[in-house]
């Protein structure tokens, strides 16, 4: 079974992140490498043996991480959540380990932990930030039990760690946790302040990124409609013409009786040609103008039946139940804009395409049914674009209108496989808003 046009948003895990934030996630992996060789340099000028394994094996692999990364920032446009929450996830791992072998909670070093929070804060969603939080809590809490404490003779390190009794201990007691309970507040702190604050730059991105397509999708219609009141213009004056050559040519076969029936279409099929161009451009200007305007259903699907009719006069638009009487508000590309999705059901299917209704508390969802061969997988993506269509006759531009105008007004449209029984087809779902209840 299809899936439909609008394809559900990706797991927290999935969501795809920019190339900026490998970038940092790079930065922060050179910092942290050159602050372990920093530190290492300086146990080793005071004389402070570290366990061997931090050179031979721990170093390296936090080189090869940061080589990865870098390479990983160069090459990737962007990264799934997931992998770059594994990435922080293994340079505080890293980092741990260093701790855990060069003095625990008593290496200033520690505070580190608190960058990989505060990326993930600002760059991921909450629920890595969460598991970011944990994490560096317990790293923190078992590094103050569990750690090799700095070879220093009789400096502080060494007596807080055997237990050495005297005011100098109870005093470092003290002051190893206050540094806990300052690490606890900072983690609560950037969970509470900066996760909010990035959240909300993220919504505000998302928005401006939805304003700027809507923009885009008007420009486009505003250009469309240039073009055909540009168009209609131009033909305004050879239809003109040939209605007076048509009323020339009426008075010069007066005599031939078995012409005038011919040279009377002719002026009929001309005037309604200069008719449909001059709603062209009234249609034109009320677009650019965005003039609007409510627009009952059961007028709506009156003129509908009857643009079908005159589209298809061998087919019949079958209306399933009695249209409800509600209010929407429409501009002159509404009746078009649902003209095109019954024009497209009634060319790819055999059968009558239906139109149904159902009010839902304050929009109203028309659903067109066909029972064609539906859309293909390979098209459905780019159902919607411009030029982009799944009939080998069509020239792509009515789906995109329609989804341009019903968009404009409020509305969303949707393409569903046919959820009937054993039978092909699709069902194109339009939801509008009801007058007073549409959205900016």
């Amino acid at each position: 079974m299809k899936q439909p046009v609008t394809l559900a948003p990706p797991s927290w895990w999935q969501a795809p992140l920019q190339r900026d934030s490998l970038r940092y996630l790079t930065w922060y992996m050179c910092i942290l490498l050159a602050v372990m060789l920093t530190a290492s340099l300086a146990f080793h000028l005071q004389k402070i043996e570290l366990p061997a394994r931090l050179h031979w094996l721990l170093l390296p692999t936090q080189t090869l991480l940061t080589v990865a990364t870098f390479i990983a920032w160069r090459r990737r446009a962007s990264v799934p959540e997931a992998l770059y929450l594994l990435l922080l996830f293994c340079s505080i791992g890293l980092l741990g380990w260093f701790l855990h072998d060069a003095g625990g909670h008593t290496n200033p070093v520690i505070s580190l932990l608190l960058v990989p929070l505060a990326m993930g804060a600002a760059l991921l969603g909450w629920q890595a930030t969460a598991l970011i939080a944990i994490s560096v809590l317990l790293l923190y809490t078992a590094l103050t039990e569990y750690f090799i404490p700095l070879d220093m003779g009789s400096n502080m390190a060494g007596q807080a760690h055997h237990n050495h009794a005297g005011a100098s201990d109870h005093f470092m007691q003290l002051h190893l946790l206050g540094m806990w309970i300052t690490f606890a507040v900072s983690v609560l702190l950037i969970v509470g302040l900066v996760l909010p604050l990035a959240q909300s730059m993220r919504r505000q991105r998302d928005q401006i990124a939805r304003q700027q397509e809507k923009i885009l999708q008007d420009e486009k219609l505003i250009a469309l409609a240039t073009f055909a009141a540009s168009a209609a213009h131009q033909l305004g004056t050879p239809l003109s013409t040939l209605a007076v050559l048509t009323d020339d040519l009426k008075d010069a076969l007066a005599d031939r009786p078995d012409l005038q029936q011919d040279l009377q279409l002719m002026a009929q099929q001309i005037h309604t040609c200069k008719a449909t161009l001059h709603g062209m451009m009234r249609k034109a200007d009320n677009l650019r103008n965005d003039v609007r305007e409510p627009v009952a259903i059961d007028q709506l699907t009156q003129r509908l039946r009857q643009q079908f009719n005159l589209l298809h006069p061998a087919r019949e638009l079958r209306v399933m139940g009695q249209p409800p009487a509600c209010t929407v508000v429409g501009d002159e590309t509404l009746d078009q804009a649902l003209l095109n999705l019954l024009d497209n059901a009634a060319r790819v299917s055999a059968t009558d395409p239906e139109l149904a209704f159902e009010q839902q508390g304050n929009s109203i969802c028309l659903r067109i049914t066909d029972t064609g061969p539906g859309v293909p997988d390979a098209v459905l993506p780019q159902l919607g674009e411009a030029f982009v269509t799944s009939r080998q006759d069509g020239l792509g531009l009515g789906l995109f209108l329609s989804h341009a105008t019903i968009n404009r007004l409020g509305g969303t449209l949707r393409l569903l496989p046919s959820t009937r029984p054993g039978a092909s087809g699709t069902v194109t779902e339009v939801r509008l808003p009801l007058a007073g209840t549409e959205t900016p």
